[in-house]
């Protein structure tokens, strides 16, 4: 089965970010948490088809997202991610996209 977002939602995924391994060994306490950015970069799998602004067209692209808007759906054995389209702080493009230029 195929999931398909709703109204205006997306289905996205996050972009893991690649951070080069460190060699250097730090000690911290047992109940440390790792302080994670509140923005990040994830990519549109599908979008409702009521969206008003991200279009079909732009699955594959690559949106700035604040992580506390993603909400995360377990269903069937499958988790998917959506959000709101009105979430997207900004959309990675082309700069020879003509659509985009201003």
């Amino acid at each position: 089965m195929k999931f398909r977002p709703l109204n205006r939602h997306l289905l996205v995924r996050l972009i893991e970010n690649e951070e080069p391994e460190q060699s250097t060994t730090i000690l911290v306490p047992d109940d440390y948490v790792k302080v994670k950015t509140p923005y990040e970069v994830y990519e549109i799998l599908n979008v409702a088809m009521d969206c008003e602004k991200i279009r079909p067209s732009n699955i594959g692209q690559q949106v700035v997202v604040n992580n506390s808007m993603v909400e995360e759906i377990k269903v069937h054995g499958e988790t998917y991610y959506l959000l709101l389209e009105n979430y997207i702080y900004g959309i990675f493009i082309d700069v020879e996209d003509k659509q985009w230029q201003n």
